[in-house]
């Protein structure tokens, strides 16, 4: 195969996972302590294409854990993270982790997402006595109810947060090589903001228009080697 061809191949479906990973975040932007995604062309060290005299590379998906914007809401139960880390909260699944603290109370108190997951802390689910109880957070995570400290929210960090599985709904689950749950440090917690996403919209609604651009180059470039191809063995029937 015609060695234009086949880098116009992978090019084009290398867009065509551009244009998927874009679209996500995009989708995303407005979603509280959403982390973008990136699409990153790594070599692969001493590895050769076979019978070809070039590189291997793979597209590696990663995240960007940078810290999104702070937003004031003046809703007592949403929480915002500033600094490294993530909530831990308990779904029928198993712990998961996130970084969307738009978090709310039910019927018998428990603070939990919007999914209904228990938010955590130190000493388990996190749960107001009383319906008339005064509820603070201070920056260290420490939950005060009627001026006394109750729990502490369990904020947590991994050694190695790229190696966290999103499992969707913007929750995350440790891989093999995350490391081992620590507490994070020299993170705030603030009460009555949230985190939005660190996606920048118009960056992402300019890169989607690239890419396709790009995408539909790819195709005009494989349409006119196959159109190469067919001339040659029409000529090639005439001899």
């Amino acid at each position: 195969m015609h060695l234009g061809y086949d880098m116009a191949a992978y090019m084009g479906i290398r867009a065509l996972r551009e244009l998927e990973v874009v679209s996500h975040n995009l989708a995303n932007a407005s979603t509280p302590g959403f982390k973008r995604e990136l699409l990153n062309l790594w070599r692969l060290r001493n590895l050769e294409i076979p019978g070809e005299d070039r590189p291997a590379y793979l597209d590696v998906l990663s995240r960007d854990f940078s810290q999104g914007a702070l937003q004031t809401t003046e809703n007592e139960t949403d929480l915002a993270l500033e600094g490294r880390g993530f909530f831990k909260v308990e779904a029928p699944q198993g712990l998961r982790y996130t970084r969307n603290g738009c978090f709310h109370l039910t019927p018998d108190r428990r603070l939990v997402t919007a999914q209904g997951y228990s938010v955590l802390g130190k000493n388990g689910p996190i749960t107001l006595d009383a319906i008339d109880q005064k509820f603070a957070v201070d920056e260290q995570g420490g939950i005060h109810l009627d001026n006394s400290l109750a729990d502490r929210l369990a904020v947590v960090d991994f050694a190695h947060p790229q190696d966290l599985r999103p499992v969707g709904q913007n929750y995350f689950v440790p891989g093999p090589d995350a490391g081992e749950e620590l507490e994070a440090r020299d993170t705030r917690v603030l009460q009555g903001m949230v985190e939005a996403s660190n996606v920048d919209p118009v960056a992402a609604a300019v890169s989607l228009i690239t890419i396709q651009r790009s995408f539909e180059s790819y195709l005009q470039v494989l349409d006119t080697f196959a159109a190469s191809d067919r001339k040659v063995v029409e000529d090639l029937g005439h001899v």
